[in-house]
């Protein structure tokens, strides 16, 4: 494409033939298509000036062919003026969908002037929905004029109507999306589409990620990651900028085949949360299976009474299972964080792999910690129900004990003794409660931290210290928990006849196991290699090589 090429495709000549038909350029136009005469509606901004115009002209070379006509022209020179105060603020949406407008006022909100293009400018009900955007609405070649950035926000099925003549040297940010999964040999994404139809535009795909809430709210998603890909890479640095200043976060993706998968991400179900959901409902079923074993078949079995503690399960058991398995994932959480310290320690280097199940066992653990968050929330709610006297009477000073004459009828009484619970702590049952609210507290920390809206506005520095330090307190303050709860049990007691450990002690097993693989890497000697090794230090690598040489 040449330069004078390219200057026409930016809007200069096409848009003033557009508008100056010759007689051998004119064609029928297409169903549907926008009418360039934009009415006498003096409310709508942008229709003043080509109404002034037309009226003027209209005097002097007849009323119809001079509102026609001057309105036109008015209009144009109007777009023009704005936009030659600065070219590179000047953007096209083409669409005046819920979409079109959510990006429009995205964009005015940003510090740009805005032209929707639509194929009936003329609908009241429309223009006053893109004033409200702070947009100019016109018709889909006006709007096309001075931008040299242009947003289809329509969708495929509607591509070959746009102007596509007036697209040529244009950068083109692809928006749509599918609505289902497009697989083959010969598929090619929207974007890639509507390369084919402009050759000379440079099509970038983007925005297709967030919904029109997500623009319309960027306060509450400011950080939410906008996926792009482009054959052009001038043309993707600049979207890139304006995907910051729109206050997201650009991720490149690479060439424009990239499309295809970014397209299909909308129609994704949870993918980064498919594993970790398995993950933790795998180890839910597994203690509740133990918990029944425990609790109901070997209790029962060793009574020889079939009917006591079934009616447990619904809420002490589910009680019992979520706040062992809320505490299996919180180290879960941390043990793979060991394990790849220890794999550089051996390894002398941070450049190398990590095992494939390692690698995707650490990418899971925000998910886990989310997971985990909501398991300690619904276990708190439960506890503060169940936790009383009779059900934990172990936490409770002792209870007093008298002799009663109960009334059995009118003729009739009889001694019996009862007992008056105390509804004050023992010392076990405060530090009981106090372990459990300070883990409570912590664990909503981590959670709230690790959203990304509010990760954006912590340092590195900080992140670590909450994520790192704060969370290792959360899982010894809620193992202190679990051991002030059952501490006559750690050691006195086995479950199902005496072979299979209780709860409280197997609730403990990944937390133990995790502190014990801490402990090794706190020693400053090999905290400091470690540090040493992460900043890029290698055992047997050039540099150590030389010092060795030169000592």
């Amino acid at each position: 494409m040449t330069a004078s090429e390219r200057e026409r495709g930016a809007g200069g000549v096409w848009f003033t033939r557009h508008f100056k038909v010759r007689p051998d350029d004119a064609k029928p136009p297409r169903p549907g298509m926008d009418n360039l005469s934009f009415g006498t509606d003096r409310s709508d901004p942008i229709m003043i000036n080509g109404t002034v115009n037309g009226a003027a002209n209209g005097a002097a070379n007849g009323a119809a062919n001079g509102a026609a006509n001057g309105g036109a022209n008015g209009v144009s020179q109007d777009i023009k003026r704005k936009a030659a105060q600065d070219p590179d603020k000047v953007v096209a949406v083409l669409g005046s969908g819920d979409y079109g407008r959510a990006i429009s006022r995205r964009f005015v909100n940003s510090g740009y002037t805005v032209y929707v293009g639509s194929r009936d400018p003329n609908r009241s009900k429309l223009k006053h929905m893109v004033r409200q955007t702070g947009a100019v609405l016109t018709s889909q070649e006006a709007a096309l004029g001075p931008a040299n950035m242009v947003v289809v926000a329509v969708g495929r099925d509607h591509y070959d109507y746009l102007p596509l003549t007036l697209l040529r040297g244009k950068i083109l940010i692809d928006v749509s999306n599918n609505t289902e999964r497009r697989k083959g040999p010969h598929y090619r994404s929207n974007a890639e589409y509507l390369q084919g139809l402009v050759p000379e535009a440079c099509v970038v795909k983007g925005f297709n990620v967030l919904s029109a809430y997500a623009l319309e709210n960027g306060g509450i998603q400011g950080s939410k990651e906008v996926f792009l890909a482009s054959d052009f890479v001038e043309a993707k640095t600049k979207v890139s900028d304006i995907v910051r200043m729109m206050g997201f976060h650009p991720v490149d993706w690479g060439s424009l085949q990239a499309s295809r998968d970014i397209e299909d991400v909308p129609l994704l179900f949870m993918p980064s949360w498919k594993r970790p959901v398995a993950v933790v409902f795998g180890v839910f079923l597994f203690l509740w299976i133990l918990a029944l074993f425990s609790f109901q078949i070997c209790y029962n079995w060793a009574s020889g009474d079939w009917q006591k503690e079934w009616k447990h399960i619904a809420m002490i058991n589910f009680n019992r299972v979520i706040a062992i398995t809320a505490l299996w994932t919180l180290a879960f959480c941390y043990i793979p964080g060991l394990v790849a310290a220890y794999i550089q320690l051996w390894r002398g280097t941070k450049y190398s792999r990590f095992p494939k199940w390692l690698d995707d066992w650490l990418k899971m653990r925000k998910q886990l910690g989310l997971i985990m968050l909501g398991l300690a929330g619904m276990h708190a709610c439960i506890s503060v129900a169940f936790l009383t006297p009779q059900t934990t009477e172990w936490v409770y000073e002792e209870p007093t004990k008298i002799m009663a004459q109960v009334v059995v009828d009118a003729n009739t009484t009889t001694t019996q003794s009862v007992t008056l619970y105390n509804f004050e702590f023992n010392w076990r049952g405060e530090l009981f409660l106090t372990m459990g609210a300070i883990a409570t507290c912590l664990l909503v920390i981590l959670g709230i931290t690790s959203l990304p809206s509010v990760t954006a506005t912590l340092s590195w520095k900080e992140f670590t210290f909450i994520q790192s330090k704060l969370g290792w307190v959360a899982l010894i303050a809620a193992s202190s928990h679990d051991i002030f709860l059952a501490w006559h049990y750690m050691f006195l007691y086995w479950g199902c006849f005496r072979t299979l450990p209780i709860g409280p002690q197997y609730a403990l097993y990944p937390p133990f196991i995790a502190v014990i693989m801490k402990i090794p890497l706190l020693l400053p000697p090999v905290d400091n290699y470690l540090q040493k090794i992460r900043k890029g230090y290698e055992r047997g690598g050039q540099f150590e090589h030389r010092k060795s040489d030169i000592a």
